[in-house]
């Protein structure tokens, strides 16, 4: 039996095909993104409730899974569904933004806003570069807590080992509060900056970043330049 909302979903796509989504309401667009997981609901009201819920396209998509599942008729599935939309996007992002320069603080500032947006749990980005800091390699390391995230030290070792790294920069969102660094931020990047000097590789930079756009750079603030003068004084 044909879904009695078959027309209204099919009469959506042809417009889509014709026109691309410009003249499209957020409603629209979001209904359609719902049809492929939810065959048999009214995609419209469930559009509507998310907006109204979020408050804009924007934060429907930049709402996690947990978030969208307190929307009454989003079950896991589809709450995984819309939230992997966002993380395909940045995964788009940051692809293009391999092989790229990263001297200077204005072309690494760009760069890590592009890494870092939109994140809703802590997420910590090591990028591998060369002697010239173009770009080789990256790593991501994250959690289900909003609050921490482990590292691997042994792992980005390794890594810098394989991909012949001169140097590290480390990308850090903290996603409430300050960008103030934590003791444990401080204590990880001296770790780290210990072992990969000892490899002939440097860390350049440790930038923290919180979902406000403000951002706390160690080199700035000549933390760098402390952990490096207190590894050799040891």
């Amino acid at each position: 039996m044909q879904h009695p909302n078959e027309g209204h979903r099919q009469r959506l796509r042809q417009r889509m095909i014709k026109e691309g989504l410009t003249n499209f309401q957020d409603h629209e667009v979001l209904e359609m993104l719902l049809f492929q997981f939810l065959p048999r609901k009214d995609t419209n009201k469930l559009a509507h409730n998310l907006l109204n819920k979020f408050g804009s396209f924007y934060n429907v998509l930049n709402a996690s899974p947990t978030q969208l599942m307190e929307v009454d008729g989003v079950s896991e599935v589809t709450a995984c569904n819309i939230a992997v939309l966002k993380e395909v996007f940045v995964r788009y992002k940051k692809s293009s933004l391999s092989k790229i320069s990263l001297a200077g603080l204005a072309s690494v500032l760009e760069y890590s806003r592009e890494l870092m947006t939109g994140n809703y749990v802590e997420k910590l980005v090591v990028v591998f570069v060369d002697n010239a800091t173009n770009f080789l390699l990256s790593e991501e390391f994250c959690s289900d807590d909003s609050k921490r995230v482990n590292a691997d030290i042994k792992k980005i070792v390794s890594s810098a080992v394989r991909c012949n790294a001169a140097g590290i920069i480390l990308f850090h969102c903290h996603v409430d509060g300050p960008c103030t660094p934590s003791n444990e931020d401080f204590e990880f990047t001296q770790r780290l900056f210990t072992t990969m000097i000892n490899l002939n590789i440097v860390v350049l930079e440790h930038l923290i970043f919180n979902n406000k756009g403000e951002y706390y750079s160690f080199f700035q603030h000549r933390d760098m330049e402390n952990i490096a003068t207190a590894v050799r004084n040891k």
